[in-house]
């Protein structure tokens, strides 16, 4: 029991390993995607494994080559489809955007991979907050003139990065954004190198934002920014980065915490 009158919700193991199994197969490169190594990576027979395997391959859920190596299969295309079309913030997500607004007082934004968009999920507006325009959940444009474009672009796979790129024309909310591919390009190795984005005035003036991704295993899950005006930001930079990586680290420790596995 977790309290009076309440009762912990039922779990089964059986379909936790499985959807453990399937996030091994989608984070493995595909060389590693064989029986023995996921039974090890598991924490299971490989006769177990197998079971699991098997049924993931009646739901298409996987496929397996001609080497007996397992890939996502047909109906994660579906899920995949339906989540894109989603603009909708994960709750995991939400709680750091409230640390990263209660404790610097700023504009906190949510944004994430949305349909081949850089969509901005949620905001949380701070205690002495400057609102930009048009930021709001559901917003896309301008990747480049924004910090948290920059971060989703520089952390994405890179096929999916070039698409966008190639689909989507530099964009000038300010005539301090990045005008030209080869310095945007030159933007995006600093972002990746130094693990986080900066924009001063390219979306809007006398407003500077900051963000860093979120990743988990290595791959990106979304980006958390914050907006403030120029010298507030400046001052106080170090301090807002920190805060922005202890909600990154907080989101991905949300997320890989799992309760007890129910029978």
């Amino acid at each position: 029991m977790s309290g009076a009158g309440q009762s912990t919700p039922t779990r089964i193991r059986s379909v936790t390993r499985a959807v453990r199994l399937l996030m091994l197969v989608a984070e493995l490169a595909p060389e590693d995607r064989v029986v023995a190594r996921l039974a090890r990576e598991l924490g299971t027979t490989v006769p177990t494994t197998y079971h699991l395997l098997n049924t993931l391959l009646d739901a298409k859920l996987l496929s397996r080559d001609p080497a007996k190596r397992y890939r996502l299969g047909v109906a994660v295309d579906i899920l995949v489809a339906s989540h894109a079309r989603e603009a909708v913030a994960p709750p995991e997500l939400v709680a750091p955007l409230r640390l990263i607004s209660e404790t610097t007082g700023e504009a906190a934004y949510l944004s994430a991979w949305r349909g081949g968009e850089t969509v901005i999920l949620a905001t949380r507006l701070g205690t002495h907050t400057v609102q930009v325009a048009g930021l709001r959940p559901g917003y896309s444009g301008a990747a480049n003139a924004r910090a948290s474009g920059k971060v989703l672009l520089a952390f994405a796979e890179a096929a999916e990065r070039d698409l966008y790129l190639e689909l989507h024309p530099l964009e000038s909310p300010t005539a301090r954004a990045i005008a030209t591919a080869d310095e945007f390009q030159a933007e995006l190795g600093r972002v990746t190198e130094r693990g986080y984005a900066l924009e001063i005035e390219e979306f809007a003036a006398g407003v500077a934002c900051m963000a860093v991704p979120v990743l988990r295993d290595g791959r990106l899950v979304a980006s958390y920014t914050i907006s403030a005006p120029v010298e507030r930001l400046r001052r106080r930079q170090a301090g807002y980065l920190a805060c922005l990586r202890e909600a990154a680290d907080a989101a991905v420790a949300g997320w890989s915490t799992h309760p007890n596995d129910g029978e």
